[in-house]
C-alpha cells in the first residue's frame, strides 16, 4: 500500500519579525512526517516565499491547512495575504493552543517547536476556517 497523503497542514509561529513555519503531513497509516521547521520573514518578501514553497508541495492552496496562533496584530497581514491566495487559514485562540501543547507533554518553547505543534494540530483537528467578512454598521 502507497503511504498516501490525507492531510496537509503548516503550522505557523508569528512573531513581530519572522514566521516560523513547519509542514505536517497525515499519512494513509496515521502517521505524521514533518519537514524540518524554517524561518521566513514577516513581510510581503516572506509571504511570497512561503507561498512559492507551499505550492511545491501541493497541488493546489486549498490542499494546505494553515494554522497559528492570534498574535495581536502580528499574524493579520499573513491571513490576508494566505486567505487571497486561496489558502484555508484557522487562526487559533491562544488558550486552546496552550492547553493542546499541555496535552502534548510539550516542555520546551521555541519558535521551531510551536510551528511543529500547530503543523500537528492541524492534521489531527478539524479546526474552524478564517474567513474575510466585511460587517456594515448602520448609526
Amino acid at each position: 500500500m502507497k503511504n498516501e497523503i490525507l492531510k496537509l497542514s503548516l503550522g505557523v509561529d508569528v512573531s513581530k519579525e519572522t514566521l516560523a513555519v513547519c509542514l505536517c503531513r497525515l499519512t494513509a497509516r496515521l502517521t505524521k512526517e514533518f519537514e524540518d521547521p524554517f524561518e521566513v520573514s514577516n513581510d510581503l518578501s516572506g509571504f511570497k516565499k512561503l507561498v512559492k514553497w507551499l505550492l511545491k508541495n501541493a497541488s493546489s492552496p486549498e490542499d494546505i491547512v494553515v494554522v497559528m496562533e492570534s498574535t495581536g496584530i502580528y499574524h493579520e497581514a499573513l491571513v490576508y495575504h494566505l486567505y487571497g491566495e486561496g489558502f484555508p487559514v484557522s487562526v487559533m485562540q491562544s488558550g486552546r493552543v496552550k492547553r493542546y501543547a499541555q496535552s502534548l507533554d510539550q516542555r520546551s518553547k521555541t519558535d521551531a517547536l510551536d510551528s511543529r505543534m500547530l503543523a500537528m494540530l492541524g492534521c489531527e483537528r478539524e479546526l474552524a476556517l478564517w474567513s474575510h467578512q466585511i460587517q456594515y454598521y448602520v448609526s
